[in-house]
């Protein structure tokens, strides 16, 4: 005959028995909104605001880009920045900043700023796009195409220009493969 197992748990009542299957059947979330301290409210710190402005002020759209017409923009950019931006993309993009953004203020510079950033993750050439980009501004997406192409043709047309001659003096002229062969060490070089 078996003997009964002797039980050393306390026999508990039906008020603390109904409290634990309510703290095992309520929401997670309740159970810890019951336990959690009250949140001290902070005072408003007055620099918070200033800078919320400024934010604000970034955001909004400040240009004052003139409406220009495509053969106007196109003159504009091939003139400004497509003639005589020589230097690279670095000097072309302070050629374009310069005019555009600090002596014509089309945009502010806080959202100049921020579309540049934008190109910078972008593959191509920024300064090419920064063109495009001001170009949408002042006549929408043919606006940015002209733009674009005023700003590459006389670059293009160089090069055009310059396989011209080079095909017309011929392959084997040793005038031009020894300037050639003279750039070769410069272009190694850099």
């Amino acid at each position: 005959m078996a003997t009964p197992l002797a039980s050393t748990a306390k026999p508990i009542g039906i008020t603390q028995a109904s409290k634990s299957l309510n703290d095992l059947t309520a929401p997670k979330d309740q159970r810890d909104i019951e336990t959690q301290n009250p949140i001290e409210q902070e005072e408003p710190n007055p620099l918070s605001t200033d800078v919320a402005e400024d934010a604000i002020s970034g955001l909004e759209d400040n240009s004052k880009v003139p409406h220009l017409p495509l053969l106007k923009l196109f003159w504009f950019f091939f003139y400004n920045f497509g003639l005589f931006a020589w230097g690279g993309p670095v000097a072309q993009i302070a050629l374009i900043k310069e005019r555009l953004v600090i002596q014509d203020q089309w945009i502010s510079l806080e959202r100049f700023q921020r579309v540049f950033a934008v190109y910078q993750i972008l593959p191509g050439p920024e300064a090419a796009e920064l063109c495009m980009f001001f170009g949408c501004l002042s006549a929408g997406r043919l606006g940015g195409i002209v733009a674009g192409l005023a700003f590459i043709l006389p670059g293009f047309t160089l090069m055009l220009l310059a396989s011209y001659l080079y095909s017309l003096a011929g392959l084997e002229n040793k005038y031009f493969n020894a300037s050639f062969k003279a750039l070769q060490p410069i272009v190694a070089a850099m």
